[in-house]
């Protein structure tokens, strides 16, 4: 008989004044760190003193610990029934605190977002990098752009934290959440790689540096921890492009030196970080040259030679020599290191922290506005001056009440604006919007998708439309175009003609929509959408000096705002439907899914979908197996999941048989039917997350632990077995696997369907 792998033992703790028994084992699905393949030590109270008790605990525990099948979340509710609570805590708390932790609790229990019922309106504002989204939300709160600088803005991908600010009276309050540990390691680690890829290339020492500071993400950026390479740069290079901008750069420099809540680094801490840097930069080149020595000797020939498929497997497996080596982890855990010291200059009395170390939430209150913003701007600053100082990378979320209030646009109170990252933006592909994103909807009264008004609508912002009229939220939606300030052609009259225009490319991109979503949600949305539409121009310049055509879109826009939460009345038309057509729906979701990740794992062509790299892959199994994540970068295949289904199911719902009663109005019918598409959208999220990730945890694990040659191939294929798994096609004869599949979106729709109000012609199976 094999010998089982994962066991777990009874101890007696020494000399902490307890007399319960304490039970320790490796757990099989929540790793060590982000790097190791070995499980984590867990280590819980057995909650009795009785020896005999906690031997029958431990044999318990020792049984799930044996049985692979319980090893997913999904599979809790059957062991409960089969074990002891605390057999079970000791074993499914670990998973949902690593794959399931919402920072949105945590700043709950000192903010609470308040209700619609209070007077509220939760707008969700989303939109492409540089779109102009913080831009908008400063006007909103009325922060100055010199002055404030918060949230921070700039050309690139600067907001990567969530957002939240509800205007309102009484003191000013922050608080702020940070990332885990164990994903800021990973980012590290990754960052370290890339640095030692650029060794690889035998690049120069500064491209090294900023391999390490700056991730490819773009998400994180070790520069705003560490300080910036070569900081000294040479003033002739800065005059050779010094275009003529006035003095606003030197006046926000002028500002951020005198008004930072940090001591900003001077020319001696500069030095300090340069030394650092070049520390690091020297310990890279040592273990990337230890491990090209030894992929070289393993693979029998100089690995810097090979090209094409040949470098993507040494690749792969360099990153694998990497990990191994002991100066790897040392570079690593001293970069956190250096990362604490940054953390330990916040005031100890506000700051909270995890099991003593690293920082997990940090709480400030004020009644003095500009020391209140001076205080939170560190969480979110991206200032130059300030690299080697700042906490921004870290910062998960920041969420602040108080009069954040504009002194030029109509009254702003009683609003709950929720800024994010921005969609970025793919020219390969039209991405899906983030489940991280999407799975918010419900909760939003207004979704406002920020787009430039210079071009038309890009991939992104047509996915944002599409998300929104398949979820059932239509009525939600409302756009604001910015940088109208800035359109400029010949055929332009006036502001009227630029409207014009605008409006015709929203018309042009509901027409796309026709086949994906139905006739009927175009219908409605076009009927709605001018009146939604706000243009706005001249966002960088202070309110005061914002165009009277400005002010006066802004102040219809925080109109719908207002009319968002203003109550409904209920439709008495009920649809009825028979479930047995949806099947086909079903069926035509998980053939594209299927062919569009067949496509990217290599194994068909699909038109406008290329092979992807082996990295984003392995970055993805990465992240699930290791972070929590469900997504890396345009990899998002639980977001996938849930578009495809819902453009199915929304069809579906848009073609009943019948009505009850039969003179029934359109308005009235169409309003049902969204109230059922957002039901579907908000259950499609659980559903999806369960079946491509929960239940399959210890593969996804498996996937991306695969080493070696052949690895990159053995990834590919595990990582597609995932997907058949967890989206098998319905055929004319269905497996069980199928049929479970079929009948859990079947279920889920029969629910909304009946909680909706709606009828069915056919039964639900079972």
């Amino acid at each position: 008989m094999a010998k089982q792998r994962y066991t777990a033992s009874k101890i007696a703790p020494q000399g902490d004044g307890r007399s319960s028994w304490v039970v320790t084992f490796r757990h099989p699905v929540v790793k060590q760190d982000a790097q190791s393949s070995s499980g984590k030590k867990i280590r819980r109270g057995l909650g009795t003193p009785d020896g005999k008790k906690a031997d029958a605990l431990v044999s318990q525990l020792n049984a799930l610990l044996g049985d692979e099948s319980y090893w997913s979340l999904c599979q809790k509710d059957r062991a409960e029934k089969q074990f002891d609570q605390i057999v079970i805590d000791a074993f499914y708390s670990p998973i949902v605190a690593e794959s399931h932790l919402d920072p949105w609790k945590s700043r709950d229990e000192v903010i609470p977002l308040p209700s619609a019922e209070e007077g509220f309106t939760k707008v969700m504002l989303l939109g492409t990098t540089g779109a102009g989204k913080t831009s908008l939300l400063r006007h909103l709160i009325g922060a100055h752009p010199d002055n404030d600088r918060f949230p921070s803005t700039s050309p690139n991908k600067t907001t990567i934290s969530d957002i939240e600010v509800i205007t309102d009276d009484g003191p000013f309050q922050a608080v702020v959440t940070f990332f885990p540990e164990a994903m800021i390691k990973t980012y590290v680690q990754e960052s370290v790689d890339d640095a030692c890829k650029a060794v690889w290339r035998q690049e120069s020492d500064e491209k090294i540096a900023k391999e390490l500071l700056n991730h490819k993400e773009q998400r994180f950026r070790l520069s705003y921890l560490l300080g910036s390479w070569s900081a000294n740069a040479k003033q002739d290079d800065a005059d050779d492009w010094a275009f003529d901008v006035g003095n606003v750069q030197e006046a926000e420099t002028t500002v951020a030196s005198r008004d930072e809540a940090i001591e900003l680094p001077d020319d001696k801490d500069s030095q300090e970080f340069q030394a650092v840097l070049s520390k690091y930069v020297e310990q890279i080149g040592e273990i990337a040259e230890a491990a090209i020595g030894k992929v070289s000797e393993e693979w029998g020939s100089d690995v810097r030679g090979l090209k094409g498929d040949d470098l993507d497997l040494v690749l792969d497996y360099f990153e694998e020599i990497l990990g191994k080596n002991p100066d790897y982890d040392a570079l690593v855990g001293d970069i956190l290191n250096q990362i604490l010291m940054r953390v330990d200059l916040l005031p100890k009395d506000e700051l909270k922290r995890k099991g003593g170390r690293w920082p997990e939430r940090w709480t400030y209150e004020s009644e003095d506005r500009k020391e209140f913003i001076r205080q939170v701007r560190r969480f979110s600053s991206n200032h130059a001056r300030a690299f080697g100082r700042l906490l921004t990378p870290l910062v998960q979320g920041i969420r602040v009440r108080g009069p954040l209030l504009s002194d030029v646009l109509g009254d702003t109170r009683r609003l709950v604006l929720m800024d994010g990252e921005g969609l970025g933006h793919d020219p390969k592909t039209a991405t899906e919007v983030s489940t991280h994103f999407t799975s918010r909807y419900q909760m939003a009264d207004v979704i406002l998708l920020v787009d430039s008004a210079k071009g038309p609508m890009q991939a992104t912002s047509l996915a944002v439309l599409r998300s929104v009229a398949t979820s059932g939220h239509q009525h939600k939606l409302a756009v604001a175009f910015t940088h109208f300030d800035q359109m400029d052609a010949p055929n332009f009259t006036g502001p009227a003609d630029k409207r014009d225009h605008v409006l015709e490319s929203v018309k042009n991109a509901l027409e796309n929509m026709r086949t994906t979503v139905g006739d009927s949600v175009v219908n409605m949305m076009e009927a709605h959408m001018y009146d939604r539409c706000f243009m706005l121009g001249a966002l960088h310049q202070p309110g005061a000096k914002l165009p009277k055509g400005v002010l006066s879109q802004f102040n219809s826009m925080i109109q719908f705002f207002r009319n968002a939460i203003a109550p409904i009345e209920k439709p008495v038309a009920a649809p009825v439907y028979d479930l047995a057509s949806l099947s086909f729906a079903v069926q035509a979701a998980a053939q594209e899914f299927q062919s569009l990740w067949n496509a990217r794992l290599g194994y068909q062509t699909l038109r406008g979908v290329e092979k992807e790299h082996w990295s984003p892959i392995k970055a993805l199994s990465r992240r699930v197996a290791r972070m929590g994540g469900v997504e890396y970068r345009e990899l998002k295949p639980v977001a996938e999941l849930i578009a495809r289904l819902s453009e199915g199911v929304s069809r579906f719902l848009d073609s009943p048989v019948d009505w009850e009663p039969r003179s029934s109005n359109n308005e009235d019918g169409v309003e049902v039917i969204n109230a059922l598409r957002s039901e579907v959208f908000q259950s499609l999220h659980s559903l999806a997350l369960e079946r491509l990730i929960q239940e399959h945890l210890m593969e996804w694990s498996h996937t991306y632990e695969h080493r070696g040659k052949g690895s990159t191939e053995d990834r590919r294929r595990d990582m597609r077995n995932i997907y058949q798994a967890a989206a098998p096609i319905p055929g004319v004869e269905l497996t069980p696997q199928s049929s479970a599949f079929l009948n859990d979106v079947r279920d889920l729709v029969f629910d909304a369907i009946e909680n909706g109000g709606g009828k069915l012609v056919t039964r639900r199976a079972g």
